[in-house]
């Protein structure tokens, strides 16, 4: 058992002003305590207590290059040495013509700070554009703490509108429920189950009329690591053309871990918008929402209003840059997936050999493991069936005591080494064999 003896007593300072001791949370056990960091190093952090851990949370996923990257400190700096004010300047312009080069969907962009700010703006950008006001989401994906995105159920599948509540064989309901939400905020949402095209065609059919936009994970990068099934990106991008439906791809996680072009590229599927988060900044708090010029009008001829103090914030911008550059290096994405690929092998190689059915589910740089005796699980409705989200949240945990950190995804960044990924798959089998014996 790991013994954190300083943390703990940091925790119960935290505590005394700081609601819960944590700055970030979902529901919880009474007491859990995060990892408070003394220092970072490429992919490893240092507790308080002296304790090393490899780093496969990565802030949550934004550190792709990982804690100490030399270019990307100097860039920071040398914009921190020009200008650390919020001014419109220069730089804001060449990030945003950096991203355009890049991402298929930005004609044209707008900065925000968060990606839950970046999907709140996409969503009213839509609504503003259709005069339309429904929303489209799907069950188990996630796009930030706003009170009509975030959780909820489905009481009745023939009109699936959102309501607040939980379901006891749904863990990601009970995480995702709250109090203090705005009264029938949920209610201006519909939500049907990913990767099932016919589930979608038949809202649109009976409902299209009212529904603005649907905002989908292009792979669900929050539970299970579902991928999308041949032709369905296809099919649900047909649908909204069809429709008059604004299609919203939330690229939070999967944009410039799965490619510098974004699921978007790397599936050749273009949707009318996007929003960007996490990886975009590398560590740096940045997000950006973007998409067809026509759409994005609504906000250039003030239809719809779009604010904020830290938007584009200059060091926010040079932190894009800096990330994108060394991302552009010849073979860096490339390593990061072969260290993910490498790392997902060996997982499920540990699980073969203790005789446990699991299976990596995501992306190469960013995996979830799903314990399950099917090939594969392509939705939330198919996860709860089928998978034992318990027996993730346990292994999750056991991994963080053994001193990897994580947030049930396993990500990898360019600071990580074989040896590091090797030292994780050893720490991965020790606990498998554990699992084995329960």
């Amino acid at each position: 058992m790991l013994v954190r003896t300083k943390n703990t007593k940091i925790y119960e300072r935290a505590c005394k002003v700081i609601a819960g001791g944590l700055l970030s949370n979902f529901k919880k056990e009474a007491g859990s305590q995060p990892v408070y960091v003394k220092s970072v190093d490429g992919a490893r952090v240092t507790d308080f207590d002296g304790k090393e851990y490899i780093d496969c949370a990565l802030s949550l996923g934004p550190v792709i290059l990982g804690h100490s990257n030399k270019s990307y400190k100097e860039a920071l700096k040398a914009q921190i040495d020009e200008m650390y004010s919020g001014e419109f300047s220069i730089i804001q312009i060449e990030a945003a013509e950096k991203i355009q080069e890049l991402i298929p969907s930005a004609e044209l962009i707008r900065y925000s700070v968060s990606g839950s700010e970046a999907v709140f703006n996409a969503i009213r950008v839509a609504r503003g554009y259709t005069g339309k006001n429904m929303c489209v989401k799907f069950n188990g994906q996630y796009h930030g703490g706003l009170d009509y995105i975030l959780g909820g159920i489905v009481e009745n599948p023939e009109n699936p509108v959102v309501v607040e509540g939980e379901r006891e064989e749904d863990l990601y309901s009970m995480v995702c429920s709250t109090e203090g939400r705005g009264r029938n905020t949920l209610s201006n949402c519909y939500m049907v189950e990913w990767n099932d095209p016919d589930a979608l065609e038949k809202l649109f059919k009976a409902k299209s009329d009212d529904i603005a936009c649907v905002v989908m994970e292009p792979i669900m990068m929050n539970v299970g690591g579902c991928t999308p099934e041949p032709g369905y990106l296809e099919g649900v991008r047909a649908l909204c053309t069809k429709y008059n439906v604004v299609l919203i791809f939330d690229e939070t996680l999967t944009g410039f871990r799965l490619g510098l072009n974004g699921a978007q590229g790397y599936f050749g599927v273009t949707p009318d918008m996007s929003t960007f988060a996490k990886a975009v900044g590398g560590g740096f708090p940045v997000s950006l929402y973007c998409g067809k010029k026509e759409i994005m009008d609504s906000i250039t001829n003030t239809r719809v209003l779009a604010m904020g103090t830290y938007n584009g914030h200059p060091v926010a911008a040079a932190a894009l840059l800096a990330t994108v550059a060394e991302l552009e290096k010849e073979g860096a994405i490339e390593r990061i997936n072969r260290l993910g690929n490498m790392m997902k092998e060996g997982f499920e190689a540990a699980a073969k050999k203790h005789g446990i059915s699991l299976r990596m589910q995501g992306m190469s740089g960013a995996w979830f493991p799903v314990f399950t005796n099917k090939d594969k699980i392509i939705n939330h409705k198919d996860a709860i069936e089928n998978a034992d989200i318990m027996k993730s949240a346990a292994f999750a945990g056991m991994m963080k005591q053994r001193g990897v950190l994580n947030n049930f995804r396993f990500c990898t960044s360019a600071a990580h080494t074989e040896e590091d990924i090797q030292l994780v798959i050893e720490k991965a089998e020790s606990v498998l064999a554990d699992m084995a014996n329960m």
